[in-house]
């Protein structure tokens, strides 16, 4: 929904403005344990609807936090469905659905479209791959990429150290690989061409990230050795070489405000241990779009909505946010975001859980902030969780010139990150089946409302 965004932020603070009438079920919801010391003790639930005597007074303490799931204390301090900045502007958005198709894809599959391989005496390793279609014309506008999910570790490449004073920043290097984040993009890529008939470019480091981390800049990614080097701009020069045939296929459009973008986008895989989180690492499948947490704050007066705090150039969809009709407030976290589409398409093997999928940020789950801050959720000695937002590849493959394009002046692609948590990736072979069918629908259920059904 595309509104007068500054005119409604300087409403949304003067006069807190109230929803629409529409309300959206969290039916997943209703069997959250409050905290201990919450209201009806470690046995209450805060859901729409449960009573709260204390909820006008103490609305953290008796409902868990209610705000962190779009939920405030009604005129009888009962929990009611919160008056939020998303649901006011994109309440009335409607998220279509592109139904699979039940084509028949034969003779359509990923082939090797270019392989740099490691060659020496006895040895030969394919490092970096790129997967897509043998004829450009049955491609998807989809760029699917893995840094982190490969596993050779050849001796030829020194590895990498968690604290190298050289190339790694204050924090420290991570080494540790995405485990099965590669098996699940190819199911992702799999359901695609078996729902659409359409096959989506796959890029796969088959380094594992001990050796080469291809989502960090080059020299903490490859720690000065040559081969690794090779490998990391092999992995990004393949990345928009994808782009560029998704560009020559379904060309560019221009936005409201003349910035013209690949009719596409690019879906960066990872996955995230979440140790800080209870349940031995968090259920939420946190989406990335170069926003933190503070830029999602709903806490915040002046973050309402996060069109008119974010500039531009900010965030991974400088592009898709002036598509017509959409603003980035909607797109992020609304009924049509990737978040909320796959939340609608939950697999029924992870239905049983209270959040394993469930998208973070999403129109059911708004501010990630809030929620990494819910002790209900969060484990950590500080009391904040990690959000994940977007990294290195989102932020340089949205410009189509990846490595030459500091003022973000050129052509745009759009792209997210989604960090995959343990419980879907360490699941069962017929759970990331399942998982990557509705991904690909949610993926191509996105596309198609921002571009048209010629998309997949």
């Amino acid at each position: 929904m595309k509104v007068n965004l500054l005119a409604f932020a300087l409403c949304c603070i003067l006069s807190h403005v109230q929803a629409d009438d529409t309300r959206y079920e969290r039916f997943y919801l209703r069997e959250r344990a409050l905290p201990q010391g919450g209201n009806g003790g470690s046995s209450g639930i805060c859901v729409a609807g449960s009573l709260s005597e204390e909820c006008g007074a103490k609305k953290n303490e008796s409902c868990g936090l209610c705000s962190a799931y779009s939920l405030e204390c009604g005129v009888n301090s009962e929990c009611v469905e919160a008056s939020t900045c998303t649901n006011s502007i994109c309440g009335g958005d409607i998220a279509n659905t592109r139904e699979p198709l039940h084509c028949t894809p034969s003779g359509l599959s990923l082939s090797i479209l270019k392989n740099f391989e490691y060659a020496d005496v006895g040895v030969t390793d394919s490092l970096v791959k790129l997967l897509g279609p043998s004829d450009p014309t049955m491609a998807a506008a989809l760029v699917i990429a893995v840094p982190h999910g490969g596993s050779l570790r050849p001796d030829y490449i020194n590895d990498r150290k968690t604290n190298d004073p050289t190339y790694c920043p204050s924090g420290g290097c991570r080494v540790s690989a995405d485990s099965y984040t590669k098996q699940i993009a190819e199911q992702i890529a799999s359901k695609f061409i078996q729902n659409y008939c359409k096959v989506p470019y796959l890029i796969i480091n088959e380094l594992h990230r001990s050796k080469m981390d291809a989502n960090r800049e080059i020299g903490e990614a490859a720690f000065g050795n040559a081969i690794a080097e090779s490998a990391w701009t092999k992995f990004h020069e393949y990345i928009n070489e994808a782009q560029t045939h998704i560009q020559t296929e379904f060309d560019t459009v221009y936005n409201e405000a003349s910035i013209e973008g690949v009719r596409g986008l690019v879906f960066d895989v990872h996955g995230y241990a979440g140790t800080d989180w209870h349940n031995e690492g968090s259920d939420f499948i946190q989406w990335g779009y170069r926003l933190g947490k503070d830029s999602l704050d709903q806490n915040a007066v002046n973050n309402c909505p996060i069109d008119i705090t974010s500039s531009s150039t900010r965030g991974s969809f400088t592009h898709a946010r002036q598509m017509p009709d959409e603003s980035l407030e909607c797109l992020v976290r609304g009924p049509k975001s990737l978040g909320q589409r796959f939340n609608e398409q939950l697999p029924l093997s992870l239905a049983s859980s209270e959040t394993c999928g469930r998208g973070l940020p999403s129109l059911d789950y708004q501010d990630p902030k809030a929620v990494a801050s819910d002790p209900t959720y969060c484990a950590d000695n500080d009391g904040v969780c990690s959000y994940y937002s977007g990294g290195y590849d989102v932020k340089v493959h949205e410009r189509m010139d990846w490595d030459n394009d500091p003022t973000f002046s050129g052509i745009h692609m759009n792209t997210v990150q989604a960090e995959l948590p343990r419980c879907i990736r360490f699941a069962t072979d017929e759970v990331h089946e399942e998982v990557g069918d509705k991904l690909s629908i949610a993926l191509c259920s996105f596309m198609t409302d921002l571009f048209g059904s010629d998309i997949c």
